[in-house]
């Protein structure tokens, strides 16, 4: 084992990191089977089913960057999955809709994230499983807190 993989291993960041792109794999695996990707599956999830849901609050809840978000939507449109509805008294609000299509693949992509889920909880016991989520609970705490320190430092530095 090398240096870098022996700082890695002992890194909690490289193990999120790491175990993060091993799920999006298998998942962008099983996306394309049905010629879409794991940001267009998971633009599907966050959509509210009958109504739409406003094209603003779709990044933050996946942590994805507007840019990026534009252009999945843009792809999404193409495709047939979603259409744009203007808010009737606030013409400025856009909604993001699923068509029927894209409700058919919202309902593959959420058996995807069940069965993965489903898998995660036979094999973890449910005390570990507990202990994990106070951690990365606490891990998102951590992130926030260094970010405002980050903030802090950036808006002392001359």
């Amino acid at each position: 084992m090398d240096d870098f993989t022996k700082l890695a291993e002992e890194v909690v960041l490289h193990k999120i990191r790491s175990a993060w792109h091993e799920i999006a794999r298998v998942y962008n695996e099983m996306a394309s089977e049905y010629g879409i990707t794991l940001s267009m599956g998971f633009v599907l999830l966050t959509l509210h089913e009958e109504s739409g849901t406003p094209v603003t609050k779709i990044a933050p809840r996946m942590g994805m960057e507007p840019n990026s978000l534009s252009r999945t939507l843009k792809k999404m449109e193409d495709m047939g999955m979603v259409t744009r509805r203007k808010d009737h008294v606030d013409k400025r609000k856009v909604y993001i809709c699923p068509t029927e299509y894209g409700q058919q693949m919202r309902k593959i992509a959420l058996k995807a994230v069940y069965k993965l889920n489903d898998a995660i909880i036979e094999d973890v016991p449910q005390k570990k499983l507990d202990a994990f989520f106070e951690v990365i609970n606490q891990v998102s705490g951590s992130v926030e807190k260094f970010q405002e320190q980050i903030r802090t430092e950036l808006s002392e530095s001359p």
